[in-house]
């Protein structure tokens, strides 16, 4: 009986481990984005954005993200969590779920990166689903940005 409890508790901790973004966080940056394509069926060979923390706003560069069927330029909005320290936003980006509560929000995409900042995405294009590169997304603040 005391095993399945202590099991019980490890699957409830292990579960609540694996959401990236607890009800509880409040955001510590947002962004928005536009990304286009050279040709129809090319993908996203670029993007950029803005980023705005701690007052100020840093322009950044964004490679490997795409959207599920579509082939028509992206505009979207983001919130970040997580991010303590600016320098810490540079970094490759690899897909997470995204929590209920921001799904019911409209974000459709959520990525997290080497320093543990996650980043929920949501497109102004209603019903746009993005598609996170299999080696990553890669998020660069802009020289002299930092």
């Amino acid at each position: 009986m005391r095993l399945a409890c202590v099991a019980a508790v490890l699957i409830v901790l292990f579960e609540c481990a694996a959401i990236p973004l607890a009800r509880a966080e409040t955001p510590d940056a947002t962004l928005e984005f536009s990304a286009g394509s050279p040709a129809a069926g090319a993908g996203y060979t670029w993007a950029s954005g803005t980023l705005n923390y701690g007052g100020e706003s840093h322009p950044f560069r964004v490679n490997g993200l795409g959207v599920v069927d579509m082939d028509v330029p992206i505009e979207a909005i983001g919130i970040v969590y997580r991010l303590a320290r600016l320098q810490d936003f540079d970094g490759t980006y690899t897909e997470v779920e995204v929590d209920a509560e921001l799904a019911g929000e409209g974000y459709t995409g959520a990525v997290e990166n080497q320093h543990g900042v996650v980043i929920g995405l949501r497109s102004t294009i209603l019903g746009m689903q993005f598609n996170p590169s299999l080696i990553g997304v890669s998020i660069e603040l802009e020289p002299g940005s930092r």
